[in-house]
């Protein structure tokens, strides 16, 4: 476990039925202890002792399920009576990793042959669409065999909650930008002094940056709020009117948990993301909306008074996340754990 806020109850689920352990990164802290509160075993992953402990767990347990690319799975011989499983830690992809990573691909011959090794340990990967197994068959190399269309589980508390948010009399103007790895400059962030002068009392625009992200200047403003709290993102998708990205997953997050509510994909380095981190082939033929490249295209598409129609977006990357997803992965997982696969 490397992401926060990507259980949502799956963890749980499983240990009705059987032991587990959890191995865990740092950025998971809270999270774990939460678990090892009501019964599961963990280790951090981040500790020497930690992680030698965590790799005997991986080599003797029947089922592993990993969130994200873990060195240590590549070094592993994992028996046949093992199954190991890729959950991964966003339901849909707009940039490229893997195999397709264009920072990966300038890396040495030992260093690719590492990243193969991982791939090659994984038996299986969940997701949520036919679009998301094809992104795991380029970046993973995977077959579609191994494409298990459950549905992404975490979405569950997305679906099943959507109803119970607050109605209010502002339009709640989300921007939730990615983070750059390389970038010490700015010049990729919106202009929030000149868009939150445009626009009206009725609006509200929230920002929540990435942790990693600063910026030399804030400013007070009545229709401004600036979010420093590390409340995880799916408390502010759920109650916001419009949400204003780039290249972030929680832009397939918001159209499931608002099928009628306003995705903005601003993209004003375009060009340069897409030559050192790499952006998935024709992804912007999928978004409702075109992409926005200045403040004011976003201007634009906010005063834009045509009706929001998500569904064809989220037929494309959200097929499967219908708040039942857990239960799929869950029954797939038992199935292996029974001998029945």
């Amino acid at each position: 476990m490397s992401f926060p806020n990507n259980n949502h109850g799956l963890i749980e689920a499983l240990k009705n039925e059987y032991d587990v352990v959890v191995l865990y990164t740092k950025s998971c802290e809270e999270e774990a202890r939460y678990l090892q509160n009501i019964g599961v075993s963990i280790y951090c992953l981040d500790t020497m002792s930690g992680l030698v402990r965590g790799v005997r767990q991986l080599s003797q347990s029947k089922v592993v399920i990993a969130d994200n690319y873990f060195a240590c799975l590549g070094d592993i011989s994992f028996k046949e009576t093992q199954t190991v499983y890729q959950l991964w830690h966003a339901t849909g992809a707009i940039k490229q990793f893997g195999l397709e990573d264009k920072t990966a691909m300038k890396r040495s011959k030992k260093d690719k042959e590492r990243f193969r090794r991982v791939y090659d340990a994984f038996d299986y990967v969940f997701v949520a669409s036919e679009r998301m197994g094809d992104v795991f068959k380029r970046s993973y190399g995977f077959s579609d065999e191994q494409i298990l269309l459950t549905g992404f589980a975490r979405t569950d508390y997305l679906v099943n909650q959507m109803e119970q948010t607050q109605q209010t009399d502002k339009r709640h103007i989300l921007y939730l930008p990615t983070y750059r790895e390389n970038s010490s400059l700015e010049n990729w962030l919106l202009d929030i002094e000149y868009l939150s002068g445009q626009l009206s009392q009725q609006d509200l625009l929230q920002v929540k940056l990435h942790p990693h992200v600063t910026m030399t200047q804030k400013f007070a403003a009545k229709n401004v709020e600036w979010i420093v709290s590390t409340q995880s993102a799916d408390d502010y998708i759920k109650q916001a009117d419009v949400l204003i990205t780039d290249y972030s997953s929680v832009a397939f997050d918001f159209t499931l948990a608002n099928p009628e509510k306003q995705l903005i994909m601003y993209w004003p380095d375009e060009m340069i993301y897409n030559k050192t981190t790499g952006i998935q082939q024709a992804i912007k033929q999928d978004f409702p909306q075109p992409v926005a490249y200045t403040t004011l295209e976003i201007l634009n598409q906010l005063n834009d008074t045509q009706k929001i129609d998500n569904q064809k977006f989220n037929q494309l990357w959200n097929t499967y996340n219908d708040g039942k997803a857990t239960s799929r992965v869950v029954r797939e997982i038992k199935e292996v754990m029974d001998g029945e696969k």
